[in-house]
């Protein structure tokens, strides 16, 4: 059950009210309770290599990557690879993965599902240039 933080009156040590030479109080709250950790599924890597298309459900806001796979008969199909809930996920792809994505235009129909493309697109870039960075510094070692 939700319970509101209620302030505690202190006393400053060190400040005075300058007209009446009283200690001036201060109100302290309690720290906010949060995850120091973003909890995040394990993904295989290196699965978008065949990518064909990804788009975003515009009623969800979820990526959806679409890629082509071998058939039982031979041939090429149009396949779902993964679903992506939050941008959040693009953390744990590979560099080659990101560089797919980022290679591939996410199919939109109206301003809506633009506007979530381009979340995950910002996502997308940011990840694959924090990667390749990290992996220039662990080279420099």
């Amino acid at each position: 059950m939700f319970k509101p933080q209620v302030p505690k009156r202190v006393k400053d040590k060190n400040a005075r009210h300058p007209l009446t030479n009283r200690s001036i109080k201060k109100l302290v709250y309690k720290p906010v309770l949060c995850e120091t950790k973003i909890p995040l599924s394990k993904l295989s890597q290196d699965i978008l290599g065949n990518i064909w298309y990804w788009y975003v459900v515009p009623k969800m806001g979820e990526a959806v990557v679409i890629g082509k796979v071998w058939s039982d008969s031979g041939s090429l199909v149009p396949r779902e690879l993964i679903r992506v809930f939050d941008e959040v996920w693009f953390i744990n792809f590979s560099v080659k993965d990101l560089e797919a994505l980022a290679d591939k235009y996410c199919m939109h129909t109206d301003e809506w599902t633009k506007f979530l493309a381009s979340k995950y697109d910002r996502v997308i870039k940011f990840c694959l240039d924090y990667k390749k960075k990290m992996e220039a510094k662990d080279a420099e070692l």
